[in-house]
């Protein structure tokens, strides 16, 4: 016969070991779905603005030039790829900061750290004729006559001009803003010095106005894409420029000094819009000038290829034809996946998931700790019950048989076969209720649903008193009751509790003695007198009797640990205390 393993029992280190386990192995698997995510998610968005967006615009712009001069064909190019190479990648906040997700994490070139947008077009030989290098642009109007504004059109920084120092500090105060969001730069031009003939200007008067707000939401619209709304400024600096032509050591021949007006529309001309650096930085798009110079094939998407320097590159050649010459228009998106918003980004969820997880499996592991306990607590006292019963039942029964073999030895007298009958008829009923009372406590494991009702404990306790009646007489025990109350419980269990504690009060007082009940709104205290002092300790447990030898029959040792363990399932709680010669039950509702 093959023999029953007993069960282990879970330590509280083993499984606070395991939960912690679990959710560090959650933890895991989310850092890495979350980083696919941001992966999957940048992919997604630069391979639809390359492909969609910024290709189709770009090839657009080119196919149309039309202008004659082919250096101001290739100027004007040049300023349409600075303007249009671009793209913008945003990260949802998931409401966890930003509850109407209005100011999402976005990846930006330039401004996010080592990303860059770029493009380039060449020649059959391989020749850059216009790019997206970093300039300085502004948009010009001369004339209300838009069709007689031969003029009209985009204008960028003289080439030799941006090298000079005036130039590139206007530059560094123009980009010196560290959050892209909660400040707007706008450069602002009282005159400028403009070439008409080659289409390039250099700035002479005016401000860098850097503005900024305390709150900005976000929102997006399908026709016009992102938009800014409640905006609360904060604060506004400017700083004033001055650069005059003369200390750039350029040649001033073909340049006129010439005032000029904000916003495109108005009656004073010439009139400008869109004054500010645009386009790549110039060392990022020098770190790819032979991609350019040496393109590959037309490719009918795009190519993807890392980098040691934890970037990416997402490249398109398109071969495009102007003025009957092929040329390549070379798009390369630099996205830098260690970009310290992205990295705070992933870290922030990736922690606060992980901390998530750590704090459930915390919670599991205590709730099956807690109720591991009281499962095992259980068992231990069906255990311990099973065996105080099998130990204690010993004495009736030894009893019972010993009766049986002197009635079967014969020569008693009627009186004494009636003596030892109702002897074994005691010892019988006495272990009957002793098994009763076990199955009873056996069957208070907190599970049963309680039925609350209004009750009058005055009356229950009248009742448990009249069944003693003749007992308290034959000890001349004098019962006395004060109070009353009406209670919201379980009427099944509070009879339990004070039968159980009325019975304990009568078998376990001194002859003449006295017990006593006082019944209140807060609870119900029974004192008995007692022979000598009792230890309460261990009086809830069962088959304990205090002092007295475990074979008296005269108590089961299971009332006060019925009382007790009934009193615990119906919410409430019993005291047991014991004062030289007066024992006091105090049971509180």
């Amino acid at each position: 016969m093959k023999r029953m393993k007993k069960e282990k029992r879970e330590k509280f280190s083993w499984l606070l070991t395991k939960s912690l386990a679990v959710a560090l192995a959650f933890a895991c698997v989310f850092a890495v779905g979350f980083q696919t995510y941001m992966y999957e998610a940048a992919l997604s968005q630069l391979t639809s603005q390359i492909d969609e967006e910024v290709s189709a615009r770009l090839v657009q712009i080119i196919e149309r030039g039309t202008n004659t001069d082919p250096k101001l064909l290739m100027n004007d190019l040049s300023n349409h790829l600075t303007l249009y190479t671009n793209y913008n990648v945003c990260y949802d906040q998931f409401g966890l900061f930003d509850p109407q997700n209005s100011h999402s994490v976005q990846i930006v070139p330039n401004y996010s750290n080592g990303c860059h947008a770029m493009a380039a077009l060449t020649d059959k030989d391989g020749n850059i004729v216009a790019s997206s290098r970093q300039n300085l642009q502004i948009f010009l109007k001369f004339d209300q006559d838009i069709e007689n504004d031969t003029d009209r059109g985009f204008y960028s920084c003289d080439p030799a001009a941006m090298e000079r120092p005036e130039i590139r500090s206007l530059m560094l105060n123009y980009n010196d803003v560290d959050d892209l969001w909660g400040w707007d730069v706008e450069l602002q031009a009282d005159s400028v010095y403009i070439n008409r003939k080659e289409r390039t200007f250099i700035p002479h008067e005016g401000s860098v106005v850097k503005t900024e707000y305390k709150k900005r939401n976000w929102f997006s619209s399908e026709e016009n894409g992102p938009q800014i709304s409640d905006q609360q400024i904060k604060n506004t600096e400017s700083s004033e420029y001055t650069i005059d032509i003369n200390d750039l050591g350029i040649d001033s021949t073909d340049y006129e000094l010439t005032d000029v007006y904000k916003f495109i529309s108005g009656e004073e001309t010439p009139r400008y819009a869109f004054l500010g650096f645009y386009g790549t930085d110039q060392a990022a798009f020098d770190s790819y000038e032979d991609e350019f110079r040496h393109p590959e094939a037309d490719t009918s998407s795009y190519h993807y290829y890392g980098r040691n320097d934890g970037t990416a590159a997402f490249a398109r050649n398109i071969p495009v034809s102007l003025n009957g010459e092929k040329y390549t228009l070379s798009i390369r998106y630099v996205y830098n996946y260690m970009e310290p918003a992205l990295v705070r980004y992933y870290w922030t969820y990736t922690i606060l998931v992980a901390a998530l997880l750590i704090i459930i499996a915390l919670l599991y592991a205590w709730r099956r700790n807690v109720r591991n306990k009281a499962r095992y607590a259980m068992e231990d006292f069906r255990r311990d019950l099973t065996n105080d019963l099998a130990h204690d039942i010993k004495t009736p029964l030894t009893a019972i048989g010993g009766y049986a073999e002197n009635i079967l030895d014969g020569d008693l007298t009627d009186a004494e076969k009636e003596r030892y009958l109702r002897s074994i008829l005691d010892n019988v009923a006495f272990t009957d209720s002793m098994i009763s009372r076990t199955l009873q406590l056996n069957k208070m494991d907190g599970t049963e649903k309680l039925r609350r009702e209004s009750v009058n404990v005055s009356e229950l306790l009248e009742a448990s008193v009249n069944k003693y009646e003749i007992l308290l007489d034959e000890k001349n025990i004098r019962f006395s009751s004060d109070g009353s109350a009406t209670v919201k419980a379980d009427r099944a269990a509070l009879e339990v509790i004070i039968e159980n504690l009325v019975s304990n009060a009568v078998k376990y007082t001194s002859e003449n003695g006295s017990v006593k009940a006082e019944c209140s709104e807060k609870g119900l205290v029974i004192t008995n007198s007692v022979a000598q002092k009792v230890d309460v300790k261990a009086l809830t447990q069962p088959f304990v009797r205090g002092d007295q030898a475990r074979s008296n029959t005269e108590g089961s040792g299971l009332g006060l640990a019925l009382a007790d363990r009934a009193a615990r399932t119906a919410g409430m709680s019993l005291k047991l205390s014991c004062a030289d010669t007066e024992f006091r039950a105090e049971l509180k509702f």
